[in-house]
C-alpha cells in the first residue's frame, strides 16, 4: 500500500503572511487540526499539457505546517501577558510565519505507507505533508500534493482489517510461525464458499508471527469453525453479539 492510497486529498491551506485569526477560524470551521502552509508558484505548462487559455499551471509549494495547538498556546501565551502591555501584540493578528512549523519531514504519493508511519512514530509527528517533486528547467519544487495524518492511518488499517464489512473475525494459532493452520483455514473458506475480507499475519513480537487474523464475510461461522475442530487447528473468534472471547480447539 502506497500513500496514495490512503491520503487527504481535500486540503485547506493557509498562507504565511495570514493572521492567526484566520487560520483559527478555518480549523474550527473544518474541524481540521493541521493546515498547511503554501506559496503559490507560477510554471510554464510542459508541451502535454499545453492549453490555448493559459500557458502556466500553479504549484502549491510547501512551507509549513499549523496546528490547533500552536494556536491554542498562542492564545494561552497571550493571556498570561501583562494587559498593561501596549507593545504586545494581539494573538488574533500574528501572521501564520510566526508560528508554522517547517515542514522538513515530507513523503511522496509513492512512499510506501508502513515507512511513512515509521517515519510519523519515530519523529512523533501527527501529519506528514505529501508532495510531488517538480522539476522545471533547473529548479525543484515541492508541489503539495496531499496530507497524511495519524487519522488516516488508522482509517486504512481498519478497512484493511475489514472492519466497515459485516462479518466476525478468526484468530489462528500459528505454532513456531508455521502458516500451514492459515494455509488450511483458507482452504476451508473456499471450500464452503465462506468470504474473506482480510488476512493479516505479522509478528508482535520476535521475527515470526505467532498467530493470523482472518476476517470472514459470514454470520454464520459454524462450517468453517467445525472444519477447523476436525483438522486440529486452534482458534479464537470474537462474537460481536456476545461480550468477551470464544475459545476453540
Amino acid at each position: 500500500m502506497i500513500v496514495a492510497e490512503i491520503m487527504s486529498t481535500r486540503l485547506v491551506t493557509v498562507r504565511p503572511d495570514d493572521t492567526l485569526s484566520h487560520a483559527a477560524n478555518l480549523l474550527r470551521q473544518y474541524q481540521f487540526h493541521h493546515l498547511p502552509v503554501i506559496r503559490t508558484v507560477s510554471v510554464p505548462l510542459s508541451a502535454s499539457e499545453h492549453s490555448e487559455q493559459s500557458a502556466q499551471r500553479s504549484l502549491r509549494i510547501i512551507e509549513g505546517l499549523l496546528t490547533s495547538h500552536d494556536i491554542d498556546m498562542a492564545v494561552a501565551v497571550s493571556k498570561s501577558s501583562a494587559s498593561s502591555d501596549v507593545l504586545h501584540q494581539p494573538w488574533q493578528e500574528r501572521r501564520v510565519s510566526t508560528l508554522m512549523h517547517r515542514a522538513s519531514i515530507r513523503v511522496t504519493p509513492t512512499t510506501d505507507v508502513a515507512a511513512a508511519a515509521q517515519l510519523l512514530v519515530d519523529r512523533g509527528l501527527n501529519a506528514l505533508p505529501v508532495v510531488s517533486y517538480e522539476h522545471v528547467g533547473d529548479e525543484t519544487y515541492p508541489d503539495l500534493v496531499g496530507l497524511l495524518t495519524r487519522s488516516d492511518l488508522l482509517i486504512a488499517l481498519s478497512r484493511s482489517l475489514g472492519a466497515f464489512e459485516p462479518g466476525m473475525q478468526l484468530v489462528i494459532d500459528l505454532p513456531v510461525g508455521d502458516l500451514t493452520p492459515l494455509a488450511q483455514a483458507l482452504q476451508f473458506a473456499t471450500e464452503l464458499h465462506v468470504p474473506v475480507r482480510s488476512v493479516v499475519a505479522a509478528p508482535m513480537e520476535g521475527n515470526v508471527p505467532q498467530t493470523a487474523a482472518l476476517r470472514i464475510g459470514t454470520i454464520n461461522p459454524a462450517p468453517l469453525l467445525l472444519r477447523l475442530q476436525e483438522a486440529n487447528i486452534h482458534y479464537t473468534f470474537a462474537d460481536p453479539l456476545k461480550e468477551g472471547n470464544t475459545h476453540a480447539r
